[in-house]
């Protein structure tokens, strides 16, 4: 009995370890390609909660590439889309036109003169307030919570 307990023991600690040296040395990585007309540079301007990664200039067809250390709780995070990872973009005449907005790792997004695109796919208009599909993204999480609280409800009783 005592070997079978000592083996479960073993395998269960191995399973925990593995998993926290995968959570320490995972990365994200976002990719914001600069597709603006007549030679315009871009600003990007990206931020976590707890980390600033600076001022960016990407020049014509150029690219910007963020990569960030994945923390254990950005595992969690992720599988219900919840981010704490931003970034802002300035274009224009005097970089003028804004955007901001929250990306995840993996995402492609790229510039262009009538807005930003994820995945060839207009997503922000630049200098627009938040898009109707931010407010749906919020939604979807309030909902995941929400089916989360009750699966542990049930579970635990």
């Amino acid at each position: 009995m005592n070997r079978q307990w000592l083996l479960r023991f073993v395998f269960v600690l191995s399973v925990i370890m593995m998993m926290s040296n995968t959570a320490l040395s995972d990365t994200g990585n976002v990719w914001i390609r600069n597709s603006l007309p007549n030679q315009k540079d871009l600003i990007v301007h990206c931020k976590s909660a707890k980390e600033d990664m600076g001022y960016h200039r990407v020049h014509p067809r150029g690219a910007y590439n963020l990569l960030y250390k994945l923390r254990y709780e950005e595992y969690f995070m992720r599988l219900y889309e919840i981010n704490d990872n931003w970034c802002h973009l300035w274009q224009g005449h005097d970089f003028k036109h804004h955007q901001v907005f929250d990306v995840q790792s993996g995402e492609q997004w790229e510039a262009r003169e009538d807005g930003i695109y994820r995945w060839s796919a207009l997503v922000y208009a630049w200098d627009a307030t938040r898009s109707k599909a931010s407010s749906l993204g919020s939604s979807c999480f309030s909902l995941g919570l929400l089916s989360v609280s009750s699966f542990f409800f049930f579970y635990f009783i």
